[in-house]
């Protein structure tokens, strides 16, 4: 299990595949509504995606970790994205997932963003399980 761990990390972080013209410079922070809780705090590092929430069932922390490999314009102020990623649940059961969001950037104004994924995930802590995840939020860009 380590090396599944150690493995999905370096592919989240020395990914070079090309980001052909998308909405990936800078840092964002902003909210998100859906998975991977309620509601919770959203930050973009350039093309990595971080998510962290308190989910709805008490005290269980959710993490999603995705790198966006793909961000390309579908028009001027439109992008999609495409990338791995990871599903951490802390708390009880523990929780260790991938999962491959897919959603649409739209920035409307230079410093904000508006986002929504759809990630199909494999959860492999426990029991290995699929399920899927859909996201919606919007982040300032700083």
């Amino acid at each position: 299990m380590r090396s599944i761990i150690t493995m999905l990390f370096t592919a989240l972080t020395v990914s070079t595949a090309a980001m052909a013209g998308g909405g990936t410079d800078g840092t964002a922070i902003g909210v998100l509504f859906g998975h991977p809780g309620n509601v919770g705090l959203s930050v973009r590092l350039n093309a990595i995606n971080i998510g962290v929430a308190l989910q709805s069932k008490g005290s269980y922390i959710r993490t999603t970790l995705d790198h966006w490999t793909v961000c390309s314009k579908l028009g001027s102020d439109l992008n999609w994205f495409l990338g791995p990623g990871i599903d951490l649940g802390i708390g009880d059961p523990l929780l260790i997932a991938v999962r491959l969001p897919i959603g649409v950037q739209w920035m409307p104004a230079k410093k904000l963003e508006v986002f929504g994924q759809f990630a199909p995930g494999l959860q492999l802590i426990n029991s290995v399980d699929f399920y899927w995840a859909g996201t919606v939020g919007v982040r300032y860009v700083l």
